[in-house]
């Protein structure tokens, strides 16, 4: 079981997604670190975690 989710980990589930769903591994990349450079920018630490957490599993359960 994974303890933390990284920025990483996000990136590396938009690319399984992307492979499984077969759409642009480049612009699922692309959208997750976008997304993630938007939440950095405006939540706490805490908060940033917990939302990566949310995106991963939205890439993992889609």
């Amino acid at each position: 079981m994974i303890e933390r989710i990284t920025e990483g980990l996000v990136v590396q589930a938009a690319r399984e997604w992307a492979a499984r769903t077969n759409k642009s591994d480049a612009t699922a990349v692309a959208n997750a670190q976008d997304t993630m450079v938007a939440l950095k920018v405006k939540l706490t630490t805490e908060e940033y975690d917990q939302a990566l957490e949310r995106l991963y599993r939205e890439y993992e359960e889609s």
